[in-house]
Parts: structure tokens; sequence; C-alpha cells
């Protein structure tokens, strides 16, 4: 099947791309070996949970990953047979990427262990549902389509109750102000780290979320001026700094303010 061929292409290419090492990695790098395979020979000789253990690290998508398989799949995801055959596939071809560490560089054999990880952290099997799909197909476009149709594969989703939450909130985006990719992105973040389960659970959090941050930077807990300095900084730490704040309050009050739109006009 061309999709399979295509996605195929994509993961291998992903899998294929440089990479530098971390610091906490310590491998040892022949700069005079320059043939794919021979410099981490030693690491095809491990075991499974070492070579998993050490290279995972190198090893690990992200979303941007995922969202460029996103043009090669269906909407329905792989199905197992075909998931298997795509890892089988790959780990035939024994690949290997070129590794970078300052100036050292060499080539790295990508255990079948470590790839078939990798292919399963992409959730390349995984559905979006089919009403989900319609709205976010209805909105989005080119990258932010891809985009969008890979957050609404990530596990967050995957529950009977996330998949109510999520075919609860599209249209409400659709419908209000936009279903755009900056407030799926933050509201699959969001129901993520707070479990919500509901749209009373998600409305409140939303609202608590806006109230928390207005207190901190309203209310300083210390007169001392060096004090409440300190207290800023933890407040926007480099997690979460005063432009990212400013960004989640702006989404937060977005979705709050598309469910009362829709309510108003029923």
């Amino acid at each position: 099947m061309n999709d399979t061929i295509d996605l195929l292409s994509i993961v291998r290419d992903q899998l294929k791309r440089p990479r530098t090492l971390p610091t906490r990695i310590d491998l040892p790098l022949n700069s005079e070996d320059s043939r794919p395979g021979e410099v981490y020979g030693a690491v095809l000789k491990m075991e499974e949970f070492q070579q998993e253990l050490l290279l995972s690290p190198l090893f690990t998508p992200d979303q941007n990953d995922r969202a460029a398989c996103e043009a090669a799949l269906p909407v329905a995801g792989l199905i197992a047979d075909e998931l298997a055959g795509l890892m089988a596939h790959l780990a035939k071809e024994t690949l290997s990427c070129p590794v970078s560490a300052g100036e050292r560089s060499g080539f790295c054999p990508i255990p079948e262990v470590v790839l078939v990880r990798y292919v399963r952290l992409l959730g390349l099997d995984q559905p979006v549902p089919a009403e989900a799909a319609t709205w976010i197909q209805s909105q989005l476009t080119g990258a932010e389509l891809w985009m969008g149709m890979s957050l609404a594969r990530r596990p967050v989703w995957r529950s009977a109750t996330g998949r109510d939450l999520l075919l609860l909130v599209l249209p409400v985006m659709a419908k209000g102000s936009a279903l755009s990719l900056d407030k799926l992105t933050f509201l699959t973040e969001f129901v993520r780290t707070y479990r919500c389960r509901t749209q009373v659970d998600l409305l409140h959090g939303l609202k608590s979320l806006i109230e928390a941050y207005r207190i901190d930077s309203e209310h300083p807990l210390f007169e001392n001026p060096a004090l409440e300095d300190k207290q800023g900084e933890s407040i926007r730490s480099h997690q979460c700094d005063e432009a990212v704040r400013l960004h989640r309050v702006a989404m937060a009050r977005e979705i709050l303010g598309d469910f009362e739109r829709v309510s108003q006009s029923v």
C-alpha cells in the first residue's frame, strides 16, 4: 500500500537523522572510524535492557515527529499487522544514524528494541475518532491539520471519558471563536495535566487556572521587594515564564468564551 511505503520512508528518515549525544550518555566515539555500525559495534552486543536504557534518550519522538507521519496515516491508524510489518521491515534494514559529541563523531546502529520503542511511541496504531477528525479537517489546513490530527491521537483522548470530552469541546470551539491549533494544543496538555473527565471538570479547571495566575501576580506574599522578586522568579519559572502564563490565560479565556457563546446561542 502506497501510504505504508510513504510512512516507512518518513519513519526511516526520522531514525536516521543526525543526533547529538547528551553529556549524560557516555559512549566511546572514534573520529577515525567513519563507517556506519563500527563505532558502536559493542552496543549490539549489549543486553536489550541495556540498549534501551542507553539509547532511548536519543530515540524518543516528539510531537513534531508524530505530526510528520499524519500525511501517510489513515484516520483509523494502522492495524496491528501493518504496524508489525512496518517495524519488521525497518529492523531488517539494520539502520544507523550519525552521532556527534563535541568534536568527536561516528555512527550508531539502532538496535531493534530501540527501534520498536520509537515506533510505538509514534502512536501510529491509534485512531482519531471519526467525528473529531471531521471537525479538525474542516477547521485546520496544511501543517496545522497534521499537528491537530496527531494531537487527537494522544493518550489523554484514548479513554472513553477522554474521547467524549474531546468530541464535546471540538464543536464548541468551532462554533465559538475558532477551533485553532493553539487552543487544541493547550486543551490537550491541560486535560492531561489536570485530568479533567467532564465538562464540569474542564470549566472549573480553566477558571481555577485564571484565578490562580491572577492571585499570584496581584497579591505577592512578601512586602520586602527582594523577597517579592524571589517569589516572582519562582512563579515565572523556566517552564512557566510570563509569556507562557499570558498564553495559558488567553487560551483558557477563549475556551470559556466559546462555551458561553454556544450556550447563549441555544
